[in-house]
């Protein structure tokens, strides 16, 4: 596989008027800053924010770029093969996995250092994301458990297999991460089921044909037909967005709206 070059709000309400701000702002109003509109060159398969806010894009040829905040495309890298889980993290410190040569890594964005994972781990390594800063969890297709394998003491910490609703191919368990010391998969036909830091079980939020989550804040938000749904972690409130028609992947940061169509990458600015 190589690489190759190519300030939270504190208060929900608040932050909840912004993006409504940022969704229905008129854009010529004056004094307001136009939206930046990007083309697009490949087929997009995901996308993802650091936390400070920068957008990254993952192209199906392998290819991931990186644009700041305001549009700004600041590095393009191209992973080859394709890599099957990208976390942006902070932004200086990404996670990367990569199943059909089983290795992951936590670098530098654009860097190639390759761990392997311990064959007497996993029986079949299906997916692998971070837990914190060195630990990762992994999904092992075998026998569908999870395990949280201590990097450092090279053991495993957590082992449970999962909820029996999710037990079915393992091809459709997707993608899972790790936010706020919550550990959420995502299967298309059942949901994402939420787990904590020690594995048990807390809830599974329906949804037949989710197509992406993220997070906001203390929020969990999730693409469902024509509808970006917010579920609050803390107190299970929840309110929607209507999605428009066409787009791939919204995503909210405390000061942007990004847009990602199969064509073109739009950027909403926040107001000055």
């Amino acid at each position: 596989m190589q690489f190759t070059m190519a300030v939270q709000l504190n208060s929900k309400h608040f932050r909840h008027s912004l993006v409504a701000a940022l969704l229905c702002v008129p854009m010529f109003l004056a004094g307001q800053s136009l939206p930046v509109t990007i083309p697009l060159n490949n087929k997009v398969v995901a996308a993802h924010i650091d936390r400070p806010g920068d957008l990254y894009i993952q192209f199906e040829n392998g290819i991931i770029q990186k644009y700041d905040s305001n549009g700004k495309l600041l590095q393009e890298v191209k992973a080859n093969p394709p890599l099957t889980i990208f976390e942006p993290r902070d932004g200086s410190r990404a996670f990367s996995y990569q199943r059909n040569e089983q290795w992951y890594n936590f670098a530098l964005f654009g860097n190639n250092h390759k761990q392997t994972i311990p064959e007497e781990f996993a029986i079949e390594p299906w997916l692998v994301c971070s837990s914190g800063d060195r630990n990762i969890w992994i999904l092992d297709g075998a026998d569908l458990s999870i395990k949280k394998l201590n990097t450092t003491k090279q053991r495993i910490d957590v082992e449970i297999s999962l909820s029996s609703q999710l037990q079915e191919d393992k091809a459709d368990i997707l993608t899972m991460r790790e936010y706020q010391n919550l550990l959420f998969i995502h299967n298309r036909i059942s949901g994402i089921e939420i787990r904590n830091t020690i594995g048990k079980h807390v809830r599974v939020i329906p949804g037949s044909e989710i197509r992406y989550f993220n997070f906001l804040g203390e929020e969990l938000y999730y693409a469902l037909n024509d509808k970006l749904i917010f579920f609050d972690l803390f107190d299970g409130e929840t309110r929607e967005l209507p999605l428009e028609e066409g787009v791939l992947f919204l995503l909210l940061s405390d000061e942007r709206v990004y847009r990602v169509f199969d064509d073109r990458l739009v950027v909403d600015m926040k107001n000055p």
